[in-house]
């Protein structure tokens, strides 16, 4: 049977490389191998096999895990037709029923080795990379499975696996294959073609009223308008807040300084220490000794010793004992929170008393101080003013927006109280519709939701405040709303113009285009035919094209390598354009050169070939089965 399912499908390959879904069979996750419950509902019978509401319900959810893992935060239920992919579902489950059949009729036997085997890839009963029989017999006990229900799932599946496997294997791609599929992916056709414009005929084309009329009834729905709104709202906005304020001289110099101060305490220093080695899970005891060792080992160096020299002979650390302690020239955030703490606390020359970290006790003295790199304060003004008036109108704004929603709340029917206490003013907008796509105001979600919601348009009250990008506040309310509908002839009667103008121009260009397509197609020389074109029509002479000539348009390349092409005879067909037609023209077509085929490329379409033929002989094998099966389904319960 094989045999023959690898017969149908073989010669489907030329030059179109087919994606091909694999149906994934093994359905992963735990759930799957539940125990169902008495008298689940049947969803659809297999040769008399069932599967049920429940089965397809696990299956399902397990289906969107793994979309939604696949995706990530581009997933949105919305892209799927819920309906749709459970019946998808079922056909999985189906087609794995089949297989299954089929499988145990063949005779295919999973060895009890190859069972255990597998049971120990699986990572989610390995602990420290290794199987756990207790980590496993736990969560199956969690999932209320037993060891025999799981094994036995598993060994289906294992089976499944060897039989997809054994028809995939079956496929061989020979050299003269791999030769033609080059050949013709290589191909060179000589194509000329012959541009027509529709824009050239625009001018010829007569549109009375009643090619107006009749356009207009046919295609209302191109001109229906969608609901829309016009609001009226007021703005808080921390920027324009901010350009109002006025900062003096002696705030801007003071946030100098700090900016001074903060770069010095933020500049880089030389630092070297003294580890003594304690560990973290020590006991008071051997901590305090530790620290009687840290601290005689700071009288040596108060005494006079050199630090470097106390370091080498003393220091746990040995990387940087072996340089007299020193750490080199080190920023904050390099070390551990205690020891960064000491080490920027200190002055140039100083050492510090024992400081405890994780590591131990260190003795921590400074080397070096670089000096912050600050620009002078006339170079930073504007930057600071920017700054302060920044923090200053967002402090003023939350009170401002509390002030606003009051106003706004104690006023439902006017913006004008709220505006006039607060010194701001009522603006309006354009019309806007649901879906956005406006500037300003106009574009934000939470204002597009408040706009469009029944209270907003039926009461024409105003909203609560809304929280926009950017910091800014606002509220809102509906000055004037208006239905969809269908514009008025009279409202768009040059759009309707344009459009019949448009249409008709079109079908007077392709009407030119297909006669010289005829022309073409009876044999005249495609120079006398391009000679004699008129304006609007442009000529490209043939030359030697292949599939991937990008200086070709698409629509022209793809056409040129649909014709067939007799002999010496010449082809020509039709091609849609932007903004017209081309006529396409074939007159020699030549195969491509496989000389140059090299070993390795040969041994790569071979692998592709072999994997789109082996999937196309297994998908086969399922087709077949389908239709030699019984196989019914419960519409009415999925």
């Amino acid at each position: 049977m094989l045999q023959a399912i690898r017969d149908r499908t073989r010669g489907w390959i030329a030059y179109v490389i087919v994606a091909l879904l694999v149906i994934p069979f093994a359905l992963f996750g735990m759930y799957n191998y539940l125990a169902e419950g008495g008298g689940a509902q049947t969803v659809a019978t297999v040769n008399g096999e069932e599967i049920t509401r429940t089965r397809l319900d696990q299956a399902h959810r397990q289906r969107q895990a793994q979309l939604r893992e696949a995706l990530g935060d581009r997933f949105d239920p919305a892209m799927f037709d819920d309906q749709q992919l459970r019946r998808e579902t079922l056909q999985q489950l189906i087609d794995r029923q089949l297989l299954l059949g089929y499988a145990q009729d063949a005779g295919l036997r999973v060895a009890d080795q190859d069972v255990a085997n597998a049971l120990r890839r699986q990572s989610v009963f390995q602990v420290d990379g290794e199987f756990s029989v207790e980590r496993y017999r736990s969560l199956l006990s969690q999932n209320n499975i037993t060891p025999e229900q799981y094994e036995a799932q598993l060994r289906r599946d294992l089976a499944l696996e060897a039989l997809r496997d054994a028809v995939v294997g079956t496929a061989i791609t020979s050299d003269a294959e791999i030769e033609r599929l080059v050949a013709l992916q290589r191909q060179e056709r000589r194509a000329g073609w012959l541009s027509v414009s529709a824009a050239a005929f625009e001018d010829e084309v007569s549109v009375d009223d009643a090619a107006v009329q009749e356009y207009y009834e046919a295609n209302r729905d191109d001109y229906r308008r969608p609901e829309a709104v016009r609001l009226r709202y007021v703005l808080l906005d921390p920027q324009r807040l901010a350009a109002d304020i006025e900062v003096d001289e002696d705030t801007l110099r003071e946030r100098y300084e700090e900016r001074v101060a903060q770069a010095e305490r933020g500049a880089p220093r030389r630092i070297r220490h003294i580890l003594v080695e304690v560990p973290e899970s020590a006991d008071e005891a051997a901590v305090a000794e530790a620290r009687e060792e840290a601290q005689a080992l700071r009288e040596r160096i108060q005494g006079g010793e050199s630090f470097a020299q106390v370091a080498e002979d003393a220091s746990d650390d040995p990387g940087s004992a072996r340089q007299g302690g020193d750490l080199g020239l080190v920023r904050q955030g390099d070390f551990v929170e205690p020891f960064e703490e000491a080490a920027w606390s200190l002055e140039e020359g100083e050492l510090s008393e024992p400081v405890r970290t994780e590591f131990g006790w260190h003795l921590i003295e400074v080397t070096e101080v670089r000096s912050a790199d600050v620009p002078a304060f006339e170079e930073l003004r504007d930057e600071l003013r920017a700054e302060v008036a920044r923090e200053r109108a967002e402090r003023r704004l939350y009170e401002l927006g509390n002030e606003l929603e009051t106003l706004a709340f104690e006023n439902p029917d006017s913006l004008q109280p709220a505006a006039e206490t607060l010194g701001i003013e009522v603006q309006e907008t354009d019309w806007i519709t649901p879906e956005g796509g406006g500037e300003g105001i106009a574009a934000e979600p939470a204002v597009l939701e408040a706009a469009f919601s029944e209270e907003r348009i039926g009461e024409r009250v105003n909203s609560d405040l809304l929280e926009l990008e950017g910091n800014r506040y606002a509220v809102i309310r509906v000055a004037d709303h208006r239905d969809a509908a269908v514009e008025p002839l009279d409202e768009v009667r040059d759009r309707v113009e344009a459009a019949v103008r448009e249409a008709r121009a079109a079908d007077a260009a392709r009407e030119r285009a297909e006669a010289l397509q005829q022309r073409l197609a009876d044999g005249e020389a495609f120079e006398a035919v391009a000679g004699e074109a008129s304006e609007g029509v442009s000529a490209q002479s043939p030359r030697w094209i292949r599939r991937d000539s990008g200086e070709v348009p698409a629509a022209v390349r793809e056409q040129a390598f649909r014709l067939a092409v007799a002999g010496d005879e010449q082809a020509a067909e039709l091609a849609r354009l932007d903004g017209g037609w081309a006529v396409v023209m074939v007159d020699a077509v030549r195969p491509g050169d496989v000389s140059d085929l090299g070993d390795e490329e040969r041994a790569q379409l071979r692998s592709t070939l072999d994997r789109l033929d082996g999937n196309a002989a297994f998908e086969a094998l399922v087709a077949a089965l389908r239709e030699e099966a019984d196989i019914s389904i419960r519409e009415d319960r999925l």
